[in-house]
């Protein structure tokens, strides 16, 4: 299942995983994959990058990325972080903005902008196609110096992005951290000599990728947040992990997630390189988890779902 979806929000937290569990009771001799959302896929974020230097963007001119916007704070935070990413590959600010349910609004996201005086302002409708959003949008900026830029339509690189999410969802063993250069699927944990390809290719990433998106010299927790996982205490798990691991420093990267997509078996963690995933996680679990996996390298057999 291959959602056409920027964001993920309302419909891939509770539409799909309804319309799944039906299609699951309806054919239960089939498998049923779901893949991720576009969300921040580098493709995304090269194809505003290389729209914004063919109109000779420079650091001196500045851009407003519009997103839809609505009521899902976690998906209206990822639209932020999409509009960073694109600012630091761009090297010129941009502001994100919601076309509705969320601000900054655009009006508002300009005048955030025009504080820094840019030469230049560009408006980048992060939508599939022409329709009411981009109108609206068009009628909001009417009077002003705007370089207004096309939505995504059908550009190549939207295809480039969906492909990657099939792939993923096709192959698993994926980490969801889209901007990491050295992402990539891991066989069994068990074995001693993956365990130790593992380790060296943490290695290579903490010594020639540091500060880019560290997964530590060796190992990076990520912990789902999403909506089911919270109600089933992952914040507080987080709280306990960040207290109980602060010592390791270095050797352990702690990072708080969107959905990792296994609902109801929360609060789920991921231990990448390793790619072994624990759920029913409670904040009594941390210190057997930093004990057994952390320490001893092995699994925390106790709350273990899969190894990916």
């Amino acid at each position: 299942v291959l959602p056409l979806l920027l964001l993920g929000a309302g419909h891939l937290k509770a539409d799909l995983p309804l319309a799944l569990e039906v299609a699951r009771a309806r054919h239960p001799e089939a498998r049923f994959r779901l893949a991720r959302p576009l969300g921040t896929h580098p493709a995304l974020v090269d194809l505003w990058v290389e729209r914004l230097r063919r109109r000779g963007a420079t650091s001196q001119d500045g851009a407003v990325l519009v997103l839809r916007g609505g009521t899902d704070p976690g998906a209206n935070a990822e639209g932020a972080a999409f509009a960073r990413l694109i600012e630091e590959k761009a090297g010129l600010p941009v502001v994100p903005a919601y076309a509705a349910k969320a601000r900054p609004t655009p009006r508002e996201a300009l005048l955030r902008l025009a504080a820094l005086r840019p030469r230049r302002v560009f408006l980048l409708p992060h939508l599939f196609f022409r329709g009411v959003v981009e109108e609206r949008l068009r009628g909001r900026a009417a009077g002003l110096d705007l370089e207004v830029l096309p939505p995504l339509m059908g550009h190549p690189a939207l295809l480039e992005a969906l492909e990657g999410r099939y792939r993923e969802a096709l192959e698993g063993g994926y980490a969801p951290c889209d901007t990491c250069r050295f992402r990539f699927p891991l066989g069994r944990f068990a074995p001693r000599r993956e365990a130790q390809i593992a380790g060296l290719r943490a290695l290579r990433h903490a010594l020639f990728a540091p500060g880019r998106h560290p997964h530590g010299p060796f190992i990076h927790l990520l912990l789902c947040t999403g909506e089911d996982c919270r109600e089933r205490g992952a914040l507080g798990l987080l709280r306990r992990l960040e207290e109980d691991l602060r010592d390791l420093g270095p050797l352990v990267q702690l990072t708080p997630t969107p959905c990792l997509s296994r609902c109801g078996k929360g609060p789920v963690l991921i231990a990448y390189p390793e790619g072994v995933v624990y759920g029913g996680l409670s904040p009594e679990d941390a210190l057997p988890l930093r004990k057994a996996h952390l320490e001893g390298g092995e699994v925390y057999r106790e709350k273990l779902l899969e190894v990916i």
